[in-house]
């Protein structure tokens, strides 16, 4: 085995490397000889792929010993799985010099790069890797589905956040279901919202688009008409007409294409003429397929749909130090759920786990347990927030309470490190609706612009219809809003600030993420998630791991990660975790569940050290999320 030192050290492209982070009191500082040598006794493990570096916050010298290891296999004593964070996946950490690019589509994340190559702005790019997107994880989203994105601009230091989210048809209403088959709530035309994301396109490109609108359709055109094959992850959730083989008379299999000829015309007229989105032959095609399905979505619906520019969420993080730098979250407003984010890293950032028991000691049953109760604590909260729009004066209260660090504090205050609570404890009287899907893309611009975007259909596949006009696969976005005059398994009634209302957006959990230096104004990482209410808990654990925990953005995207949003009560786990930290947990109180969760992190992140090949103290270091087989690309 060779050892390395941890330092600045001289660069093998592509080699794949572990860092064992471990408090040994038989260190010497300075001693390499020893610290080389030596086995740490309380381990815990974080690692980089083809690029290391110190950790971004916190005093991590004295008392800790730094190894790399080349990638080989490590001694019994050094064993992975020994560790509560550590999993080495597949994927690979990617790192470029100028731009960079994520996505949990295979293949979408070129598309993007070839466009800022061409001299495409971000916005350009992203608007080409969401169509890419679409078409080859349709079960997640596409254009008949809507999204959330913060965009970040270098040159002015200011951030945009865009609201193209789906609303209620006008001929919506909170007791529209009353008396209905449940299944018309997830499936069928009453489930489908006023889809947005061509409107959304539309607007962000208007804003801030360089590249001829319709350059930005050519690629996902001649995927249409050639096909896309069949990834891995679509053929685990094959459904629709989409994808039936006519001639063979079953549904089709991986590798096979999926080739959408209505959806290509449909597309080809959409670049060719924008504005008939708004008022045009485009938006009565639209309708024409809707109405021919019996949905209540009027013409005039999609007439008098807006994309919304909303002033983001801008919050302070918790810094440790005088040695870390400021940081800042920005993140779009409700209906996301960014603000949640930014709150539960100020709450776990108090917990210091570089000097502090926990993690480190080689037990990470406590760190297991506070990100729980962090976890149950937030989304409480979740069932009480709203469309920014339509929030009274004590909501925007409670908003605004969430985005300082007194507000963190209290959550704080109310984790107990010796057990859990009952359901009341948290907070929570109301019933929160569980999305799933979606689709996200992170991405850095070679002007030092950030965006993150994450788009949806909801569940996958959305409603399941397909237009017979326009291709369209349809959203069932309703279904994200809580339903009057019911209660869930538990007896909670629907929270009245989710209920169906005419016109209304209903609450996601979407949360694009950038994180920036307050003190510079420059964008420290960009990252989101796809999979429903797991995207707020696997973007908390990887952007708590990235920024207070030294790792890479593999490496916090790799962690194993556990999920609990209070109700059900049970904590879901990775089966990677192991069996101590699991009994740890069910002797403080936890019911626990091994799961295989289905989230997936994109996310770039700017350090701050010279590339290979480059003298410029910046890299673009990126990773996909394996769990989901996307992919990262950049220059």
């Amino acid at each position: 085995m060779h050892l390395l030192p941890f330092d600045w050290f001289s660069y093998a492209d592509r080699i794949a490397v572990r860092l064992v982070v471990g408090r040994d009191e038989r260190v010497e500082e300075g001693d390499s000889n020893t610290r080389n040598q030596i086995v740490p006794t309380n381990t815990a493990y974080a690692y980089c792929s083809g690029l290391c570096y110190p950790p971004l916050c916190g005093n991590l010298s004295t008392g800790f010993s730094f190894l790399l290891f080349s990638d080989v296999a490590l001694p019994n004593h050094f064993a992975i799985n020994e560790a509560p964070l550590a999993f080495i996946s597949p994927s690979t950490l990617g790192h470029y010099h100028r731009a960079a690019i994520s996505s949990d589509a295979p293949g979408c994340a070129t598309q993007g790069r070839k466009i800022l190559e061409r001299n495409g702005t971000i916005v350009d790019a992203a608007i080409v890797t969401l169509l890419c997107n679409g078409l080859v994880n349709p079960q997640s989203m596409g254009v008949g589905g809507g999204f959330l994105m913060v965009y970040y601009k270098a040159s002015e230091k200011k951030a945009y956040a865009l609201d193209a989210r789906e609303t209620a048809p006008s001929a919506a209403s909170p007791n529209m279901y009353g008396g209905r088959d449940p299944i018309e709530r997830t499936h069928g035309p009453l489930s489908i919202a006023v889809p947005s994301e061509l409107r959304g396109y539309y607007a962000a490109w208007k804003k801030f688009g360089r590249l001829k609108w319709a350059e930005l359709f050519q690629d996902a055109i001649k995927m249409c008409r050639k096909g896309t094959p069949i990834t891995p992850t679509v053929d685990r959730m094959l459904a629709t007409k989409l994808f039936y083989n006519k001639t063979e008379g079953r549904l089709k299999k991986r590798g096979e294409l999926l080739i959408r000829p209505e959806l290509g015309s449909f597309l080809e007229r959409v670049a060719a003429n924008p504005e008939d989105l708004i008022t045009g032959r485009l938006v009565e095609e639209m309708r024409a397929d809707l109405a021919e399905v019996q949905s209540i979505i009027s013409l005039q619906d999609l007439i008098d749909y807006e994309p919304l520019w909303r002033a983001p969420v801008e919050m302070p993080l918790r810094a440790w130090g005088d040695e870390c730098p400021s940081l800042r979250l920005l993140t779009t407003p409700p209906p996301s759920s960014g603000v949640l984010i930014g709150l539960a890293l100020n709450t776990l950032a108090s917990y210091n786990y570089t000097d502090k028991e926990g993690l480190f000691d080689g037990d990470g049953v406590l760190y297991y347990h506070r990100l729980a109760e962090v976890f149950k604590l937030i989304f409480a909260k979740r069932s009480f927030l709203t469309d920014e729009c339509c929030m009274n004066t004590e909501e925007e209260q409670f908003l605004r309470k969430m985005m300082t660090l007194p507000g963190a504090d209290e959550i704080a205050a109310k984790i107990t490190d010796t057990g859990t609570h009952n359901l009341s404890y948290y907070g929570s009287i109301f019933a929160s609706m569980t999305d799933i899907g979606t689709s996200h893309v992170s991405m850095v611009g070679p002007e030092g612009d950030g965006l993150s975007i994450t788009s949806t259909i909801n569940m996958p596949f959305g409603s399941g219809i397909v237009g017979s006009r326009t291709g369209i696969l349809f959203n069932n976005e309703m279904n994200d809003f809580s339903i009057a005059g019911t209660t869930n398994f538990f007896g909670l009634p629907p929270a009245p600030a989710h209920l169906i209302r005419p016109k209304g957006r209903p609450f996601s959990s979407m949360a694009p993420i950038i994180v920036t230096d307050a003190a510079n104004g420059t964008v420290r990482l960009v990252i989101g998630a796809s999979g429903g209410t797991q995207i707020i808990t696997a973007t908390i654990q990887a952007t708590y791991a990235n920024l207070y925990l030294g790792m890479n953005v593999k490496g916090a995207i790799d962690s194993i990660r556990i999920h609990h949003q209070l109700l059900p009560k049970t904590m879901r786990y990775e089966k990677k975790l192991p069996s101590f930290i699991l009994q740890g947990l069910k002797d403080l109180g936890h019911e626990i569940s091994e799961s295989d969760l289905t989230s997936a992190v994109q996310a770039i992140e700017v350090a701050n050290l010279p590339c290979p090949g480059h003298s410029k103290h910046q890299c673009l270091l990126v990773n996909a999320d394996y769990r989901k087989g996307g992919d990262h690309d950049g220059f």
